[in-house]
C-alpha cells in the first residue's frame, strides 16, 4: 500500500517525539500523549487489519476472503487491552485517582527542566484587593487566601509550599 515505507515511519517517529518533547511543557502531559498513542495503536489492530486474500482451485468463482488466525487474536487482544484500559482509565478519572501517588518515578514522565529537580516547586500567583489566588503548577491544587500586613510575596511562598505539599 505504501510505496515509500521508510520516509513514512520516519515521519511516524519524528511527529512521536515532538508530541512527546511538547508533553513537558507547563500543562501538557505525556501521559494523554502516551494513551492516545496506546489507544490509536490498539484500534489499529481492531478496525484495520488487512484481510488476506487466498485463491482455491484457480478458480475466480472460487474465492475466499479469510484471515489468519493470529490476526484474530490480535483483534480480540487488542479490543480487550482497549476497553480495559479505557473503562479503567475513566474509572479512575472519575473518582479523581492520582496515580502519581502511587508511582514514585512517573512525574519525570511530563517534566522538563528544571521541574524534574525533587523538591521544585512552581507556583502562579495573582491578587485582588486583599485576596491572594495561589495555583500549584506540580499538582494543580488551588487556593484563594486573605492577605495579612506581611510581606505578600513571602506569604506566597509559604502558601505555595502549603498546598505542594512541601
Amino acid at each position: 500500500m505504501h510505496t515509500h515505507k521508510f520516509d513514512e515511519m520516519l515521519i511516524l517517529v519524528v511527529i512521536i517525539v515532538l508530541d512527546l518533547a511538547l508533553g513537558t511543557f507547563p500543562f501538557g502531559s505525556n501521559f494523554s500523549n502516551i494513551g492516545g498513542f496506546t489507544s490509536g495503536f490498539l484500534l489499529g489492530f481492531v478496525i484495520l487489519t488487512r484481510r488476506q486474500h487466498h485463491w482455491l482451485n484457480l478458480n475466480k468463482s472460487n474465492t475466499s476472503q479469510k484471515q489468519e488466525s493470529y490476526q484474530y487474536a490480535l483483534r480480540i487482544i487488542s479490543f480487550v487491552l482497549l476497553s480495559v484500559g479505557l473503562v479503567g482509565g475513566g474509572v479512575l478519572f472519575f473518582k479523581g485517582v492520582d496515580l502519581n501517588d502511587y508511582c514514585s518515578w512517573c512525574h519525570y514522565i511530563t517534566c522538563a527542566p528544571p521541574s524534574c529537580k525533587p523538591g521544585y516547586i512552581s507556583c502562579e500567583d495573582y491578587q485582588i484587593e486583599n485576596k491572594l489566588n495561589v495555583t500549584c503548577l506540580n499538582n494543580g491544587r488551588s487556593g484563594i487566601f486573605s492577605l495579612s500586613n506581611r510581606n505578600p510575596d513571602e506569604q506566597a511562598e509559604e502558601l505555595c509550599y502549603r498546598l505542594c505539599g512541601k
